[in-house]
């Protein structure tokens, strides 16, 4: 029950446990594609995160990460393949989350832990998501918000009976293969 129609872009995002906790949420909420934007660190290696994130909990093995080190490459293959691009800001411009109209291919974009995400990812940006807060800090952890946020697609799609984001039988098959 893969999702075709939903990936997710790490960029710069640094802590190995969050990563290793959003691959699971990716994991668990049926995402295939995981691209990892990194252009101001070093990454982090696939295999390691493969191999060591314990918070991974080895979920990143059943996921197809691309690493990408241009922001604009980024930007230009989601364009060129119709994506809409989601990004989540600190920004007033955000929509509410349960506003948002998840039923078009999207890939949503999560930022570094300190600085969020880069101008060149806000400004391509379709929607501009936020996670409705009450309280008096201002966001969460980003391996908790990716969860939320996966959660509330998912949570959509299913109300709507989504079965266009599905992958066909031959694609399975390949994904299939791919794992082993």
């Amino acid at each position: 029950r893969r999702q075709k129609t939903l990936a997710v872009v790490l960029e710069n995002v640094d802590d190995p446990h969050n990563i290793g906790a959003i691959l699971r949420s990716c994991d668990a909420f049926g995402v295939q594609d995981v691209h990892l934007l990194y252009t101001k660190k070093h990454p982090p290696s696939i295999s390691r995160i493969r191999s060591e994130s314990a918070a991974s909990v080895g979920s990143a093995k059943w996921l197809r990460l691309t690493r990408w080190n241009s922001t604009e490459k980024l930007i230009r293959e989601l364009k060129r393949k119709k994506w809409k691009i989601a990004v989540t800001d600190l920004s007033h411009k955000g929509i509410d989350l349960i506003k948002a109209d998840f039923s078009q291919s999207v890939a949503v974009v999560i930022g570094n832990e300190h600085g969020g995400i880069s101008k060149e990812l806000a400004k391509a940006a379709d929607m501009n998501i936020r996670i409705p807060m009450i309280g008096f800090v201002q966001s969460f952890n980003v391996s908790v918000a990716a969860a939320i946020i996966l959660y509330e697609i998912f949570r959509q799609r299913e109300k709507a009976g989504f079965e266009k984001s599905a992958y066909s039988p031959a694609e399975q098959k390949a994904i299939l293969k791919s794992w082993s």
